[in-house]
């Protein structure tokens, strides 16, 4: 895990289906999520467009947070908060929507907020049971 998470970033689950003239760098990033590296959400959802497929975006936000001051450590725990917060959902994709350093009280925490995503053919969005993993 080496790249810097920032607004825009969108993680996707492995295997996730893309379409095949969908060109982008993928690195993996924890329990079965991979980032995007060399896009943002705007142009994801361009490229995917142009194949014809949708990119759904999902309104409700989630948000978490970690203590600490910002670094590797304490984004990384918010991500996986995050993360397991959008694997609920069945969705396979997440667009990070802001990412920062905050404190309370004196004390430092990352705050995380992001919102689900979804790619596939079909531009009516799917049912959670045709959704769900196999």
């Amino acid at each position: 895990m080496s790249g810097t998470i920032k607004a825009g970033t969108v993680m996707m689950q492995a295997a996730t289906l893309i379409p095949q003239s969908l060109r982008v760098e993928i690195e993996p990033y924890l329990h079965g999520w991979e980032m995007i590296k060399n896009s943002d959400g705007d142009a994801v959802d361009r490229d995917i467009r142009r194949a014809d497929w949708n990119f759904f975006f999902l309104a409700a936000n989630i948000q978490a947070t970690a203590l600490g001051y910002r670094g590797e450590k304490t984004e990384r725990r918010a991500m996986e908060r995050v993360l397991a917060k959008a694997k609920l959902s069945k969705f396979n994709c997440l667009e990070i929507t802001e990412i920062s350093a905050r404190q309370f009280l004196g004390f430092p925490y990352v705050h995380v907020s992001a919102h689900s995503r979804h790619i596939q053919k079909s531009p009516f969005l799917q049912e959670l049971a045709e959704r769900a993993e196999p």
